[in-house]
C-alpha cells in the first residue's frame, strides 16, 4: 500500500502543526505567568493599587489567595478595597484578625506560621448576607452582615491597609502573594476546599474561569509602587504527555481513475500534551 503527500496535504499538515504550536505556547505562557508570586516590601510605599471594574462582583464574590506571611503580628492586611463611603468595603489581614465586607468585620482565631504558604479565602453574597472566612480550605468563621450590593468605583490596594496611618507599621503586609483571584460567585465550601487541595502549583482556579473576573494574571500586569517584586514561586512546570485520538475516516480518493491518494488523520488530544512542545506526525 503506497501513500503520497500532496501539496494540499502538506499545507494542511503545516496548518495543524502551527495550530498545535500556538496552543502549546499559549498554555506555557499562561502557566509561566500564573506561577509567579509577588514579594511586598515593608514600607507604606510598597504596594499595588488599581481601579477594577466591580460591576460583576457587586452581588456575590469570593476573594482567594495563597499568602506567605513573613512578618509577625495579626493585623497586616494584604488586600483592601476602598470606596467613597466605605474605607473597608473589603479587607483581609494575613492572620485572621480583620476580615471586612461593607465596613463590617469578623475576627477569627487561626494559627498562621511565618514563611509558610497558606490558602486564604473570604466569600459573601447579597442572597446569603453572610461573610465567610476560610483558611486552608476550612470554614473558620462566619458572620451575618449587610445584604446591600457591593459598592463600585473604588480602588484595590495590595500591600497594606488603605486607611493606615504612617505610624501604623504593624499593618504593613510585607509578605508574598500568589494566585490572588476574585470570583463573581459565592464559592461553596467544597469549591474552596478543592482549590486548597489542588495545591499552590495546580491550575484548579481555571475551572472557575467563567466567574474569575479579577485574575492573578491581570494583577501581575498592574503597575507597582516601591519595593514590590515578581519572584519565582518554586512551582516547576511538569510536562504532561499527550495521547493519540482514534483515526478518522478515510477521505475520498483524489482521482476517480488512475493513481490517487486517500488520507486519514488522528490528533494528539487524548489527552492533550502540556508545558512542552513535541510534534509527531504519523
Amino acid at each position: 500500500q503506497h501513500y503520497y503527500i500532496t501539496n494540499n496535504l502538506r499545507n494542511r499538515m503545516f496548518r495543524h502543526l502551527l495550530t498545535a504550536l500556538l496552543i502549546q505556547f499559549q498554555q506555557l505562557a499562561r502557566h509561566t505567568v500564573a506561577a509567579q508570586s509577588l514579594q511586598f516590601g515593608t514600607t507604606f510605599g510598597d504596594h499595588v493599587k488599581f481601579y477594577p471594574d466591580m460591576s460583576r462582583l457587586k452581588y456575590a464574590l469570593t476573594v482567594c489567595s495563597w499568602v506567605r506571611k513573613q512578618q509577625t503580628g495579626t493585623i497586616r492586611s494584604w488586600i483592601t478595597y476602598t470606596t467613597r463611603t466605605h474605607g473597608y468595603e473589603i479587607l483581609i489581614s494575613d492572620a485572621g484578625a480583620y476580615n471586612y465586607i461593607h465596613n463590617n468585620y469578623h475576627s477569627v482565631s487561626v494559627n498562621v506560621p511565618l514563611n509558610t504558604w497558606t490558602h486564604q479565602c473570604q466569600s459573601w453574597s447579597t442572597s446569603s448576607a453572610t461573610l465567610k472566612v476560610y483558611y486552608n480550605g476550612i470554614l473558620v468563621g462566619s458572620k451575618i452582615v449587610s445584604s446591600a450590593p457591593l459598592e463600585e468605583g473604588g480602588y484595590i490596594l495590595l500591600g497594606h491597609d488603605s486607611g493606615s496611618l504612617s505610624s501604623s507599621e504593624t499593618e504593613i503586609f510585607g509578605g508574598q502573594l500568589m494566585k490572588l483571584n476574585i470570583f463573581g460567585k459565592e464559592l461553596s465550601g467544597t469549591e474552596v476546599a478543592e482549590m486548597y487541595q489542588g495545591g499552590r502549583c495546580s491550575e484548579v482556579e481555571y475551572k472557575f474561569d467563567d466567574v474569575r473576573f479579577i485574575t492573578w494574571e491581570s494583577i501581575l500586569s498592574k503597575s507597582r509602587t516601591g519595593n514590590v517584586m515578581e519572584v519565582n514561586s518554586g512551582c516547576a512546570r511538569k510536562p504532561v504527555n499527550g495521547g493519540w485520538s482514534s483515526y478518522g475516516s478515510w477521505s475520498l480518493c483524489s482521482k476517480a481513475c488512475g493513481e490517487g491518494t486517500k488520507t486519514r488523520t488522528r490528533t494528539c488530544t487524548n489527552s492533550s500534551p502540556a508545558y512542552y512542545v513535541h510534534i509527531d506526525i504519523v
